[in-house]
């Protein structure tokens, strides 16, 4: 009995390279606390990667030694009547004290926020209204930008549960 070669309709280069692009998975033995404690740190359609991510990724700021800590924005004021949103994924802003004059600093690169002030809930407010206000810059069609500044505002947009 002989067998006929299975031919594929894709070209051999473009199997190979969907396999290549495919995440690569494997698994891990955790308690059931540990899990738990990943389960309930997931918010919206994120999976565990990206929580484990996002954990490793503070971790690694902390390891820099370049901040005190880190703290997170939740939500932040959208729109004309600055109803509060919920951000798909906590925003890790790295917080420094400055000793010499009492100032807590707060940072984030990626989404250019900077915010110097006396107390955490008012720099985390802070936080969010200069999040708010590339928001609306960024997204604002009537202002012409280049292609960066859209991608910024989608990048803002895609942060958000609107």
């Amino acid at each position: 009995m002989t067998t006929k070669p299975i031919i594929s309709p894709f070209p051999l280069s473009d199997i190979m390279q969907a396999m290549d692009q495919r995440p690569q998975k494997t698994s891990i033995t955790v308690s059931t606390r540990t899990k738990e404690r990943v389960c309930s740190r997931k918010r919206g359609n994120q999976t565990y990667d990206d929580v484990l991510e996002q954990m490793l990724n503070i971790s690694d700021i902390g390891d820099e030694g370049k901040a005190s800590g880190v703290v997170f924005l939740y939500s932040v004021p959208i729109g004309a009547d600055n109803e509060m949103k919920k951000l798909k994924s906590p925003l890790p802003l790295l917080l420094h004290v400055d000793e010499k004059n009492g100032f807590i600093d707060l940072a984030n690169n990626e989404f250019k926020i900077l915010v110097s002030c006396k107390t955490l809930e008012e720099g985390l407010e802070e936080a969010g209204l200069q999040f708010s206000d590339s928001f609306d810059e960024y997204n604002d069609p009537s202002i012409p930008m280049t292609t960066a500044a859209k991608e910024f505002g989608k990048k803002l947009r895609s942060a958000v549960w609107l």
